[in-house]
């Protein structure tokens, strides 16, 4: 299932907030499961943020933030179930979700959630967030760590990191022998992430697979590695 979120300033105050702001929505995620939230365990899940037309990068900081989407998927029933009621909980507590620690009022207010249609996949995507795929290696430097589709060793680590949340999360292995994105229009962009940067791929792809499990996965649970902080969340296209 898909929920789209809709936050919107607290208080009438220009203050920005950080471009490290994913972090924001995992401590939104950790209140609206409460106890479910299991920090250790895979996350059933992936989100996207929209800031709003007006939001401006400066430097270290996001400007002219009035009002967040934050889109939500699943294909998890009782994950699902757990995250509509917990949204509703706190709307009805008038919670107020600081994005900006370092600052008193850059509070937004929790004001709808609505389910969204989910529609079949038949392998033509966009990302509204981007997908990040891991290398096994202990280097911290990105160009290293993560690869995109211009590396020649992409393909294989996206059917890796693929496999690995497909087992991790069904419980099961998935005998797919092909995994494969053919670039409509990506570009490489690097993130800033609990401080540190994330290399990674936004745009639009046609993925190639056999499996329209495997496409049904993706797209219900995100594409890539760490889904669960706010990357891999897919959109189909036309």
């Amino acid at each position: 299932m898909r929920f789209k979120v809709k936050l919107v300033r607290a208080v009438e105050d220009n203050s920005p907030i950080s471009i490290d702001y994913r972090r924001r929505f995992i401590s939104l995620l950790k209140k609206i499961f409460e106890k479910e939230f299991d920090e250790e365990s895979p996350k059933p899940y992936t989100f996207a943020v929209y800031l709003g037309k007006n939001a401006k990068i400066q430097g270290e900081y996001i400007l002219g933030v009035e009002s967040i989407n934050f889109r939500f998927s699943t294909g998890d029933p009782q994950t699902a179930i757990s995250f509509y009621n917990g949204v509703l909980k706190l709307i009805k507590e008038d919670h107020l979700h600081n994005m900006n620690p370092k600052l008193e009022n850059v509070y937004f207010r929790i004001v709808s959630v609505d389910i969204e249609k989910e529609n079949e996949p038949t392998g033509f995507f966009k990302t509204l967030s981007p997908v990040v795929v891991e290398r096994a290696t202990n280097s911290r430097n990105p160009e290293e760590k993560y690869a995109t589709p211009r590396d020649k060793d992409f393909k294989w680590w996206l059917l890796e990191n693929t496999q690995k949340r497909y087992r991790a999360l069904v419980g099961e292995d998935l005998n797919v022998k092909n995994l494969e994105i053919e670039p409509i229009s990506i570009k490489e962009e690097f993130i800033k992430h609990y401080g540190g940067y994330i290399r990674s791929s936004l745009g639009k792809f046609k993925l190639y697979t056999e499996s329209k499990e495997l496409l049904r996965f993706v797209y219900q649970y995100g594409l890539g590695v760490r889904t669960g902080q706010g990357f891999g969340y897919l959109e189909t296209l036309d």
